[in-house]
C-alpha cells in the first residue's frame, strides 16, 4: 500500500484529531444531559416525598427555656401550651409512673427537661377504657422515664379542649382516644422524645 505524505498526511490527520475531538465533545455532552436528568429525578423525588409524607401528628411550641424557680409560687412568664412543654420549672422532679394526683407543671416541668414524656388526661371518670390505655403504656415502656397523671387543661391552640396529651419537651400530642391510628402516634411520640436531654443551651443548668 502507498504511504500517505506530505499534505495529504496533514490532511488525514487533521480529519482524525476532528472525528476524536467530536466524539469527546458528544460524549461530554452525553455525560452532561445524563448528570441533569439525573439531578431533575433527585429533585423531583424529593418533592414528590415532601408532599406525600404527612405531617408530624404532634405540635411543637417555642421553647420557653429552663429557669430554674425558687418556690412552686414564685412568679413568671405564662406557659405557652396546655399542659406546658417547656419554661420555669422547680429544681426538683416528680417522681416517675402514675401519679393519682394532678401535679403542677412547676413541678414535672423539669421531667420533661430531664427527658420525660408526661401523659395526661382531662377525663378520668369519664374515659376509663382510654385512661387503662395509658397505663398499659406505662407498663409496655417499663423502664422508661414516663410519668402518668390526671391533667383539667389538655386544650390546643385553637381552643378544642381533648381529653388526654402526651407531653415532651416542647412537643404536646393531642389524644381523645387510643385506637390503632393513635396508639401507633403515641409509641412513635414516646420513642421519638423520650430521653433527650435539654439542659443544654439555656436557663440555670440543673445542680446534681
Amino acid at each position: 500500500m502507498a504511504r500517505i505524505k506530505g499534505k495529504a498526511l496533514e490532511r488525514r490527520r487533521a480529519e482524525e484529531a476532528a472525528r476524536k475531538a467530536a466524539a469527546v465533545k458528544a460524549a461530554t455532552h452525553r455525560r452532561t444531559a445524563w448528570l441533569a436528568v439525573g439531578s431533575v429525578l433527585v429533585v423531583a423525588t424529593a418533592i414528590v416525598l415532601v408532599v406525600i409524607q404527612p405531617p408530624d401528628p404532634w405540635l411543637t411550641f417555642a421553647d420557653q427555656g429552663n429557669l430554674h424557680l425558687a418556690a412552686l409560687d414564685e412568679p413568671h412568664v405564662g406557659y405557652n401550651s396546655r399542659p406546658p412543654s417547656s419554661g420555669p420549672h422547680m429544681g426538683s422532679l416528680a417522681n416517675w409512673g402514675e401519679s393519682d394526683i394532678q401535679l403542677p407543671p412547676e413541678l414535672y416541668v423539669h421531667n420533661l427537661e430531664d427527658g420525660g414524656v408526661v401523659l395526661a388526661y382531662s377525663c378520668d371518670t369519664a374515659c376509663p377504657d382510654l385512661v387503662e390505655g395509658l397505663r398499659q403504656v406505662l407498663v409496655d415502656f417499663e423502664g422508661r422515664d414516663l410519668l402518668l397523671m390526671p391533667y383539667q387543661d389538655v386544650v390546643d391552640p385553637d381552643g378544642v379542649a381533648h381529653r388526654a396529651a402526651a407531653v415532651a419537651w416542647g412537643r404536646v400530642l393531642y389524644l381523645d382516644e387510643l385506637d390503632e391510628v393513635s396508639s401507633k402516634q403515641l409509641d412513635s411520640f414516646i420513642r421519638t422524645f423520650e430521653a433527650i436531654d435539654h439542659h443544654v443551651g439555656g436557663g440555670i443548668p440543673l445542680q446534681g
